[in-house]
């Protein structure tokens, strides 16, 4: 009779369908298809809106559209598939194969990555969806949205090796990852179920509850034990002396005949009839029903031709032997799980305890909806052994997963019962029977009040009331498969348990997942409903913390932690299924450490940052200008990327004009397609109408495939040149020296007397050429020793007037700055990594110590793909990030900015006489100068001379002697074109350099770090967008400038260090530093 009444609406999410009853329809929906037009192109026979559905397994891979019931196309990659040359980025020697290889040839991917070149499992993934998109979908490489079925399980790296070929080689907008476990719950109808996938590398058992998984188990008995095992049966009558490591039977024939013959034998022991409530009665039963639910077995031997032996031959093998080798697979004889390995469980044992690890409320639900999948599960009678094995097992165990001899002492002993069930309110007071019946005492009635009546009792033994409610019987379902769950569900546009958009993908890798919030808030509502009120466990309650349920799809951070399982519970009342992280797994966990980074350089740059802009085609135009630039500044591995990048540019050349070749003929083809009947007198197209409609299009897929290789070897060229242009310097100024000797420029202040004492080298008096190392210490300011306690080498304390002169120093040089016009900005002392490479800072030496200080990552954050962090090495970088991305008006320029901030340096490598105390440390404070120009050579030479002004007024007034060096070529660092030092003179120091050590400097580094960091320039004189010019200086290196005005200043008699005059007002008028109270002040330090 049909329904008055309209179709119902489509359902919007998973958690409502079903969720109220709506009036039948009097046919089954199908969903509306587009008739594909007889003129049309293949590619339009789908809609625009069609979902490509992808299931991944360890063997195949299965393609079609959303909508339909069976994929369009089935496809494996076996061993005959992989001898195309060009297609795999390796190759492997057939004749050193090893055994375990026999069957790894036909899998895409295993579980175990560590001896999976994933490289090789990209290249095959992307062959087979390449070729079932264009020989069994026939559609164009429009991008369409996906929906990807695969296992929970599958491990991180692999899923991101899919995620990317979907991603960036076939520019999926959105993909929606769906659980295969649930998915096949939804093709069978249901919400909840009990999933085994008898698969070929393993079994899963995974219980999913209202479309979440709830537990999931695994044991490795599966197709490829099963075959393996057939293979050692097979290989005794054969060949019993054969060498292990050749195969006498290929593995397509040993396939073959598993498929074809394997069968499984009924279970000795049939699942027990249900017990009645009350007295047994004897019921008539007629002889032949019993030997109706025994069907014959199969007796005799199958004759078996075997074609990839050495010689043809034919075996006979019993039906029997073919069964015993099912059961040694799947089912075999043991006492306890004990005897198995934890991943060698069998079928049914692993079932049994999968569900009695269950709450009773999701066990009730899932053991009558078992759903059997996998290839394994068609073997003959292997589904009805398995439920009748649990069944026996249920009848046997029971529903307690705690067995043993206390637990048998507890239930016999009637009086601990008693006291275990006392109630604990007051008002409530239970008496305790006065006689027990020792006959009637025995196992099954610890929870049974004990009565006089003996038949009571009777009854009350066989209603066997001591095991807790089953609310379910086993039952099997049938289910259409995960594939064709995820077609239904991306059909009717239900949203999925995780969509990764491609904009979040590129941003954040897998973490860019994202969950519905109407899902969400919807399992929150039944999470918190309970279990029909039942009390809550006290076991359960303590290591509820401690209980985590693996998600729907896997997260960067499993929720299982090897060596920490968590308890076997018989009831827990709650179904609490929030990932967390146990507080002792986390710290059992082994985390990988992050490699240490040498400089910023090694960095890479992240997806969301702006590409570079650098001048590739100078540097094609001047390949020797830019080699020989590297030369000069010991950059000896950058110095053949010139030659290397005309290469490169070469090679994009002959790629393009191949291509431009290739999209003219499939032009052609596609004119010839378009209109058949066009009179052209066109030569080329006059031989395309000679070809049939299917050579055209055979050759069209043959251009797309040519072209899209191309378009990869393209890419790939551009992403080198790029790269190494990325690692070559600034070109070097004409006013820089070549060579190693700077070019001394002009002195600051006079020659002090000290400087002249020492030119009389009297090295027997020890008092006149004192440290800053030995005056800090005898006034008590400086304490390395306890630096080096708490922080080790490299650290100081700066003490009392030592901590006041440095703020009196960063005080007075922002004055200066701030005078000048320059604004203060107060950076961050952590950057990325990438911006510190984008300006320039590349470590030349060749012992690969680390330069810089990274930032810890959390594995989830290394696997997310965020970026990595590190401690500034100078203010510098910080500054130059500030206008990263960004437009700058030129009206605006030339912006110069002030900044003060805590430095850090690894300075690894740097040890000796001549680095001890402040002059090279791990963390300093510091004054830096930056500014962008305008990208013209007079522009930047102002604001470079100012900068050099500002260090010469600020070192003048201190009293310093000082000289002004020009930087040879072999000093400038990569960024810059010119720089300047200013070096102070140290007493300690006149054994190394004549007493000279540097304590400020300036760079102009024209437009390399603005291209690196995209800063442009609007509004120009040319009216185009253009890139201005930085310049930098350090104001103030403050550790190594106190340590010149400790040791210039000091005064040997007094035993006293001068205060310069400007620095008075920031040290509270203060003119000399000096020993407290007439003594040594090292005990107060």
């Amino acid at each position: 009779m049909s329904s008055e009444a309209g179709p119902t609406l489509a359902h919007r999410s998973v958690t409502n369908i079903r969720a109220t009853p709506g009036p039948s329809q009097s046919t089954p929906h199908t969903p509306p298809r587009n008739a594909p037009s007889a003129f049309g192109s293949p590619s339009a026979v789908r809609a625009e809106d069609d979902v490509v559905i992808i299931e991944l397994g360890s063997r195949y891979v299965r393609v079609g559209f959303a909508g339909d019931s069976s994929p369009k196309a089935r496809l494996s990659c076996g061993p005959e598939e992989q001898r195309r040359a060009g297609d795999f980025r390796s190759w492997q020697n057939q004749g050193q194969r090893d055994t375990s290889a026999w069957s790894a040839d036909h899998e895409l991917w295993r579980h175990d990555l560590r001896d999976l070149d994933l490289g090789l499992v990209e290249d095959k993934i992307d062959r087979l969806l390449r070729d079932a998109f264009t020989r069994y979908l026939l559609i164009d490489s429009r991008p369409r949205r996906a929906g990807l079925v695969l296992d929970s399980g599958v491990p991180i790296p692999l899923l991101s090796v899919v995620l990317n070929i979907l991603f960036n080689r076939y520019q999926t907008p959105t993909i929606s990852l769906m659980s295969s476990s649930v998915v096949t719950g939804v093709a069978a109808g249901v919400r909840s179920a009990l999933v085994v996938d008898m698969g070929w590398a393993e079994t899963v058992i995974t219980s999913t509850y209202e479309y979440r998984e709830v537990k999931s188990t695994r044991t490795v008995r599966g197709g490829r034990f099963l075959l393996d095992e057939l293979y050692q049966a097979l290989q005794k009558l054969l060949q019993p002396d054969a060498d292990g490591n050749n195969r006498v039977i290929s593995f397509a024939e040993c396939e073959d005949i598993m498929c074809r013959l394997i069968w499984c034998r009924p279970s000795a022991a049939k699942a027990s009839q249900r017990q009645s409530a009350q007295l047994e009665t004897v019921e008539e039963q007629d002889e032949s029903e019993t030997e109706a639910h025994h069907p014959a077995q199969p007796r005799g031997s199958a004759k078996i031709p075997l074609r990839s032996t050495a010689k043809p031959s034919t075996i006979e093998v019993p039906f029997d032997k073919l069964a015993d080798i099912c059961d040694a697979s799947f089912f075999p004889p043991a006492d306890s799980a004990a005897t198995f390995d934890d991943n060698e469980l069998p079928v049914h044992l692993l079932l049994y305890q999968h569900l009695l690890q269950l709450p009773v409320d999701v066990r009730a639900v899932c053991m009558s909806r078992i759903i059997f999948t996998g290839g394994c599960s068609n073997i003959l009678g292997v589904k009805e052994r398995i439920i009748d094995e649990v069944a026996s097992l249920v009848d046997r165990g029971g529903w307690e997963p705690v067995t043993g001899k206390a637990l048998d002492q507890l239930r016999s002993n009637t009086k601990i019962q008693w006291q275990g069930r006392r109630p604990r309110s007051a008002g409530l007071q239970t008496m305790p029977s006065e006689a027990e019946d020792d006959g009637a005492v025995k196992e099954g009635a610890a929870y049974a009040v004990p009565e006089k009546d003996p038949v009571g009792v009777k009854v009350a033994r066989r209603r066997n009331d001591t095991k807790p409610p089953i609310q379910g019987k086993l039952r099997a379902i049938h289910s259409l498969g995960p594939w064709a769950g995820g077609s239904l569900l991306c059909q009717l546009k239900v949203p999925a348990l995780a969509t990764i958009d491609r904009e979040l993908w590129l941003q954040h890798g897998v973490g860019g997942a994202s969950r519905p919030s109407e899902v969400d808030i919807k399992a929150q509502q039944r999470q918190s409903m309970g279990t029909s009120g039942l009390p809550p466990h006290p076991n359960f309650i303590q290591a509820s913390s401690c209980l985590q349920a693996p998600p729907s799809f896997p997260t960067v951070e499993s929720s299982k932690h090897p060596g920490h399982e968590p308890p076997n519970l018989a009831a827990p009342p709650t179904m609490n299924r929030t990932i967390s992280t146990c507080t002792r797994c986390r710290a059992k966990a082994p985390r990988p450490s992050p490699p240490l980074r040498r400089g910023y350089a090694d960095a890479k740059r992240p997806v969301f940052a702006a590409r570079p802009i650098v001048d590739i085609k100078h540097i094609r135009q001047n390949p020797e200008l830019y080699e020989q630039t590297c030369l000069e500044r010991n950059y000896g591995a950058q110095a053949g990327h010139p030659r290397r990048i005309l290469e490169l540019h070469a090679e994009r050349q002959q790629l393009q004009r191949d291509g431009r070749s290739l999209r003219e003929k499939a032009n052609l083809l596609r004119r010839q397609l378009a209109n058949p009947a066009t009179s052209s007198d066109d030569q080329d197209l006059r031989d395309v109408r000679l070809m049939s409609r299917d050579s055209i299009q055979e050759e069209a897929r043959e251009l797309k495939a040519q072209l899209s290789g191309i378009e990869r070897r393209d890419s790939a060229a551009v992403a080198q040149i790029e790269a190494l242009a990325l690692e070559l310097p600034n070109l070097t100024s004409d006013d820089t020296p070549r060579g190693s000797e700077p070019k001394l420029l002009s002195y600051i202040n006079d020659r002090p007397g000290l400087a002249a004492a020492a030119a009389a080298e009297d090295k027997d008096n020890d008092l006149l050429w004192r440290s800053h190392v030995h005056i800090g210490s005898e006034l008590g300011i400086l304490d390395f020793a306890g630096a080096a306690t708490a922080a080790g080498w490299g650290w100081y304390y700066l003490v009392g007037e030592a901590a006041q002169l440095e703020q009196a120093l960063v005080q007075y040089a922002l004055a200066v700055a701030t005078r000048h016009g320059w604004t203060q900005v107060s950076p961050p002392s952590m950057v990325y990594s990438h911006i510190g490479a984008a300006c320039g800072f590349q470590p030349r030496d060749q012992h690969g110590e680390q330069q810089v200080y990274t930032i810890a990552q959390h594995p989830d954050d290394v696997a997310r793909g965020v970026p990595e962090m590190c401690l500034a090495g100078t203010s510098e970088i910080a500054l130059a990030g500030m206008k990263a991305n960004t437009t700058i008006d030129a009206a605006d320029l030339p912006l110069k900015r002030v900044a003060v901030s805590r430095c850090y340096r690894a300075e690894a490598g740097a040890r000796g006489a001549d680095t001890k105390g402040l002059y090279r440390v791990h963390e300093f404070t510091k004054v830096e100068l930056f500014a962008w120009t305008d990208p013209a050579p007079d522009a930047a030479d102002d604001v470079f001379d100012e900068i050099l002004d500002m260090q010469t007024e600020i070192l003048s007034s201190l009293g310093l002697y000082c000289r002004v060096l020009a930087m040879p070529s072999t000093d400038l660092g990569a960024s810059a074109v010119r720089k300047v030092d200013m070096e102070a003179w140290f007493p300690s120091r006149r054994h190394k350099g004549d007493g000279w050590g540097e304590v400020s400097s300036a760079s102009l580094c024209t437009d390399y770090q603005s291209r690196r960091l995209v800063t442009r320039l609007r509004g120009g004189p040319s009216g185009q967008i253009t890139f201005p010019w930085t310049a930098n200086g350090t104001a103030l290196a403050v550790p190594r400038v106190l340590a010149a005005l400790l040791e210039n200043g000091w005064d040997e008699e007094s035993m006293t260090v001068t205060i310069p005059e400007c620095l008075r007002p920031w040290m509270d008028g203060k003119d000399k530093i000096g020993l407290r109270n007439g003594r040594s002040n090292r005990e107060g330090v």
